[in-house]
């Protein structure tokens, strides 16, 4: 099986619908892509990054969206990948945490005035960014072989 029928299959089987035998087999060499371009964006491409949102309440949600605009207007910022994750409390208000790595790069509490999510928001990604290039640093100049890429 070519890597793109195998990645088919796990995706088809993941959204719980099966494949017939003919859509399995692999087609000949000198058959057109009938994928066209979807097939290609099938494989995995690890120098594209991926911002993950976690939110539960509308203040997160703003935070969020006002977030990654201004991640996404940073440079280089496409090559990383974030998690956003929402801890909402009905005492303290929502605590919002961003991840890169595995590794807590941020962490704040949203503000009761939605009103102030904007600018926290844009603050953040600042924040978010320099520590995002300043772990991703230590990782590349970090070379252990009993080690992972993703446990320094």
């Amino acid at each position: 099986m070519s890597p793109t029928t195998t990645l088919l299959a796990i995706c088809a089987l993941a959204l719980g619908c099966g494949l017939s035998a003919s859509a399995s087999q692999t087609p000949p060499q000198d058959a057109p892509d009938k994928l066209g371009n979807a097939g290609r964006m099938l494989a995995f491409d690890t120098d594209s990054g991926v911002v993950t949102s976690q939110a539960v309440t509308v203040a997160g949600h703003d935070f969020c969206q006002y977030f990654i605009a201004a991640w996404r207007e940073k440079e280089g910022s496409e090559r990383y990948t974030l998690a956003i994750v929402e801890r909402p409390s009905a005492r303290r208000g929502s605590e919002v945490r961003i991840d890169f790595a595995q590794r807590r790069v941020f962490e704040t509490r949203l503000p009761t005035a939605r009103g102030a999510i904007k600018s926290l928001s844009e603050d953040a990604a600042e924040r978010t960014y320099q520590a995002v290039l300043q772990a991703d640093a230590e990782r590349q100049s970090i070379i252990d072989a009993d080690l992972a890429a993703d446990e320094f």
